[in-house]
């Protein structure tokens, strides 16, 4: 899954959300960057729903611009 994310101001911002998606259950990798305003989360469609991973982000107070 690929998520465009608004907000990010430096690698700091970067870390923590991948931090946080790294403790969903189901999460298998997750990199961000804030250069690109994206992160990229491999995760077990059966054990986490996207939603959950797009509450995560937005929790922290970054917002979900996109997913595909």
């Amino acid at each position: 899954m690929s998520v465009a994310i608004e907000g990010m101001h430096c690698d700091g911002c970067a870390e923590t959300i991948k931090a946080l998606l790294s403790l969903e259950a189901g999460v298998e990798a997750a990199t961000v960057s804030w250069q690109e305003g994206r992160a990229h989360v491999s995760y077990d469609p059966a054990a986490v729903d996207p939603a959950k991973l797009v509450a995560a982000i937005e929790r922290c107070g970054y917002k979900v611009k996109s997913t595909a």
